[in-house]
């Protein structure tokens, strides 16, 4: 990463915020996962009294007003011996002091079960995930907080994500994967950041990680269904909380090599990428924001080398503006909204433009509705449209994505997708149901690799893949500090394609499985 060009983003959003007195409280990121989002979700569209920005994540707690915490009635009240305490309900290492604060916490995914549908050529019925990690968080004093993960991973998958696997090189939001015994494969993640926040208007925020931008299941501007890249983050709060403006740098990576030269196994090429985020809340119910990303060129034919002086420009659409969006920098911009109906029903909804002159778009409605009818009981529904050549570029280093996964809609372009989540939560009980149903064409327009400009013209129209997936899954929460739940599970899907034009049979799946699982990052298994 080029430090001195960070510097100077975080410098000049600084020099934009008036200093303020320091915080009260020590600012916690609310974990990037489902369920902790929701829980503080929930807590955040009924409050009437602070204006609470809910689109750009992750959140830090203490300005959502809740931790994304589970309730579980009585937990704080009942006893518990040491060891109990440790298992149920506490971190497994809390170190406090006047002005510091340690936590660490094991974190699991071990789950085991079978595709009783397996058709596939490899018959990957037997299926395993053994994936263990550890959490540390802590503060030193009330402005700095720090957060590591690393997560160590084997495990055989269905043929669907083989599949993906064998196309991409890489395990969904994880990354590249090395063979483990003769079907499997290992791979790992690891996370950090160090927050620094001077008072109650700034923060800044160095480390690698994800980010996800939007109020619903997908994200169409910015996800985190690809791999964590290595970013520097700054952010500043004006008018009384009502507008918000962040600014990132991170640095992205290809899976083409560098020129060899004489070390025994060559590099990535890089690309830079900076998000430009502006949030708007006229009142407690409506928010509407501003958001710019760019795709920096950091490598051609004279080797690698520093991004566009553009990048020090922290102004959202300038860019774009400038420049147009097919630039040899590829640019997107978009709105990301809100709408808050009740204290229990928000409507959302985003719109992408990759570039207008090829009418390359992308789009969201959908709409939540918490304690429906009875408490616990939420519902989510969503339509996403992602249009042809989407994420593409002309100059195929800067498309839009990080080691072969999109940084928006994961599927990529030339995309229908309509989702259906339900949730119910009571105690340490929790299920969820879900059902995806996602067409793609399957030529050049729905692949991010495809150069738009070369267009080939054809007299027949490339086939469609249509995906129809149900997951469902049930959980008794062990270990609330991390969410950790024993738990089952089934997947159901089928993958077909025209057969008019294919002649291929769908792929079923039917995996059923049961394990141990810490809920602490999103995993997407639902559009491969």
């Amino acid at each position: 990463m080029n430090i001195s060009r960070c510097i100077v983003i975080i410098t000049s959003i600084l020099a934009c915020s008036v200093c303020a007195s320091s915080l009260t409280a020590q600012s916690y990121f609310i974990p990037l996962q489902r369920q902790w989002i929701r829980t503080a979700e929930k807590n955040a569209l009924r409050n009437d009294s602070a204006f609470i920005h809910l689109g750009e994540k992750p959140w830090i707690a203490n300005e959502i007003g809740h931790s994304g915490a589970p309730t579980i009635d009585g937990i704080d009240n009942k006893h518990y011996s040491k060891v109990g305490a440790k298992v149920w309900r506490d971190h497994l290492v809390d170190i406090k002091g006047e002005d510091y604060r340690l936590m660490i916490d094991p974190l699991f995914d071990i789950t085991g079960g079978r595709d009783v549908a397996d058709t596939g050529a490899f018959h990957s019925a037997n299926l395993l995930l053994n994936q263990r990690g550890l959490q540390v968080a802590g503060s030193i004093g009330k402005q700095v907080h720090f957060e590591t993960s690393f997560y160590e991973s084997q495990a055989t998958v269905p043929d669907y994500l083989r599949a993906f696997n064998n196309l991409y090189g890489i395990y969904p939001g994880f990354g590249r994967t090395k063979r483990f015994g003769e079907h499997g494969y290992d791979f790992a993640l690891a996370m950090s950041n160090v927050t620094y926040t001077p008072n109650s208007y700034i923060s800044v925020q160095m480390g690698q990680g994800k980010h996800f931008y939007g109020h619903g299941y997908r994200s169409v501007l910015w996800s985190d269904a690809a791999m964590a890249y290595p970013f520097i983050k700054a952010r500043a709060t004006m008018l009384h909380g009502k507008l918000i403006y962040s600014s990132m740098y991170a640095e992205l990576r290809t899976l083409d090599r560098l020129p060899r030269g004489e070390v025994p196994e060559a590099l990535y090429k890089p690309k830079g990428a900076s998000v430009h985020y502006l949030s708007f809340l006229p009142n407690q119910s409506l928010e509407i924001a501003l958001f710019e990303s760019i795709i920096w060129n950091r490598y051609d034919s004279t080797g690698t080398h520093g991004p566009s002086a553009w990048v020090a420009a922290p102004v959202v659409g300038a860019y774009s503006i400038s420049h147009g969006f097919d630039d040899r920098n590829n640019s997107m911009a978009g709105i990301n909204a809100r709408w808050r109906i009740s204290k229990k029903t928000m409507i959302y909804g985003q719109w992408a433009v990759d570039d207008w002159t090829d009418r390359r778009f992308a789009s969201q409605i959908g709409i939540s509705l918490y304690d429906l009818i009875i408490p616990g009981l939420d519902v989510q529904l969503e339509y996403d449209r992602v249009s042809d050549y989407t994420y593409a570029s002309p100059f195929a280093l800067q498309n839009y994505v990080n080691v072969n996964q999109p940084l928006g809609h994961p599927a990529g372009g030339s995309t229908q997708e309509a989702i259906a989540i339900l949730n119910y939560t009571k105690n340490r009980w929790w299920c969820q149901a879900k059902a995806n149903l996602l067409r793609q064409t399957t030529g050049p327009a729905g692949d991010f690799a495809t150069n738009p400009d070369e267009q080939i013209i054809t007299f027949r129209a490339w086939p469609v893949r249509e995906l129809l997936q149900a997951d469902a899954e049930i959980g008794w929460m062990i270990q609330p500090q991390t969410r950790t739940s024993l738990l089952a599970g089934c997947t159901w899907r089928i993958d077909r394609t025209d057969s008019a034009f294919s002649g291929v049979d769908p792929l079923h799946t039917t995996w059923l499985w049961i394990g141990l699982r810490s809920h602490f990052t999103n995993k997407y298994y639902d559009y491969q």
